[in-house]
């Protein structure tokens, strides 16, 4: 599990991640704020791919004191080329109602159903849309 020393770690973690898949050049279009040293938001509205894809992301960011980094709210929106297929993972206490709107849920080419889900993070979902639309 990787650590992080504060919020600016954290992005730089991020952005490196992007660069060094080779899937994008948009790199620098992930951007953060810090509300304090440990607490954050990183995003980029969208992190563009060499096919015409993208993803747009928002990650509340909460670094503990052992240096690991915690998501109490996040949405990662992937879309294809040319939008004709796209997926959202969203972390969303605020709504919360049971089986109707889990906290943790998927949303797939439609804003319903949603699927309930584990919590994940942007290395988990960048790993997965490199490995299912990059890896050819």
């Amino acid at each position: 599990m990787v650590k992080f020393k504060d919020i600016r770690k954290y992005h730089f973690h991020v952005r490196h991640r992007a660069a060094a898949s080779g899937c994008t050049d948009d790199w620098n279009s992930i951007n953060y704020t810090a509300a304090s040293r440990k607490k954050g938001t990183v995003w980029a509205m969208p992190l563009k791919f060499r096919d015409g894809s993208s993803l747009r992301f928002e990650e509340e960011i909460l670094i503990d004191d052992d240096g690991l980094a915690h998501r109490p709210s996040y949405a990662y929106h992937y879309e294809g080329p040319e939008s004709h297929f796209h997926f959202r993972y969203d972390r969303d206490p605020e709504h919360h109602r049971a089986v109707v709107h889990e906290e943790c849920h998927l949303h797939v080419i439609q804003k319903e159903p949603r699927f309930k889900t584990h919590a994940t993070n942007f290395d988990e979902v960048f790993d997965f849309i490199v490995a299912c639309f990059y890896s050819r």
